[in-house]
């Protein structure tokens, strides 16, 4: 049983307007998620915001909050988490991309005179590894009905350049090719056993805390669906109107009532915390 008296979790009303990004949205998630939420009367899962001295940088939501914004919220109820806490871990998605000519990643190459060879996949996957602690950034491009070869995209230094170049390079696919986001923690070798479909897989380099900081501040944004953050006591389903959340006056208000709904659901043993892992099948 969760006694909301201890830090288990930290659930806030915030202004919109408060919030800073790190990454573009998608726009086929927005869209999709825009349609759900614009034709409810609830909110049923909370942003994450990171707190970082006194900005508040949203990790995980960026489609839920921008359809938010469009459909006149003022609002938002957030999960706020102290970025500078350890056990918060940041990790990637990578893409597996269907029915995509690899080729084209050859051609996007050439055209922004970036360097690209040919290794073998899992030399190539050291090289993009040691990414996170060195300068030099990579990504890695690679067929996974294939024999283990894969291309080694080196990107240009700095910052800047590395944002412009991602956001360029997802606009291959991006709207135009079906794609799932799979864990970094799924093996090479397993998705060429097990998938049933033929794809390029990429592999996007490792970032830092310090780097969706950095993009929070700047208009250099990291491209949707590449940053993913491993959280303490995620919490979903928490119901709340939309209609609050249209309007910005009376927060105080707003939150001691949002308080007294946690507070009713946990006493009335509507919580539960999980450890496993968990597969969820949508509807």
């Amino acid at each position: 049983m969760i006694n909301y008296t201890e830090p288990f979790f930290d659930l806030k009303l915030i202004p919109i307007n408060k919030i800073k990004l790190h990454e573009t949205t998608e726009t086929k998630r927005l869209r999709n998620i825009f349609d759900r939420i614009a034709g409810s009367r609830f909110l049923n899962n909370p942003v994450i915001v990171a707190k970082v001295k006194d900005d508040l940088i949203l990790i995980d939501g960026a489609n839920r909050l921008s359809t938010l914004n469009d459909i006149g919220c003022k609002l938002t109820i957030a999960q706020v988490i102290d970025y500078n806490n350890n056990r918060i871990k940041l990790k990637n998605w990578n893409h597996l991309i269907y029915d995509f000519d690899i080729s084209l990643i050859r051609k996007f190459c050439e055209e922004n005179n970036l360097k690209v060879k040919e290794y073998n996949y899992y030399y190539a996957e050291r090289l993009r590894n040691k990414s996170k602690t060195s300068a030099k950034k990579y990504i890695v491009a690679s067929l996974i009905n294939s024999n283990d070869s894969a291309l080694l995209i080196s990107l240009p230094t700095g910052f800047k350049k590395v944002i412009n170049i991602l956001n360029r390079f997802t606009k291959l696919y991006f709207g135009k090719y079906k794609f799932d986001r799979t864990e970094e923690e799924i093996k090479y070798s397993e998705l060429i056993k097990y998938s049933r479909k033929s794809g390029v897989l990429v592999e996007f380099p490792k970032f830092t805390k310090s780097e969706v900081i950095k993009a929070s501040n700047s208009k250099y944004k990291i491209p949707a669906g590449i940053t993913r953050h491993i959280l303490i006591n995620r919490v979903l389903h928490v119901r709340y109107d939309i209609e609050k959340l249209k309007d910005e006056t009376d927060i105080d208000k707003k939150s001691k009532d949002l308080y007294k709904y946690l507070i009713n659901k946990i006493d009335n043993d509507k919580v539960r915390q999980y450890r496993e892992s968990v597969i969820v099948f949508d509807e």
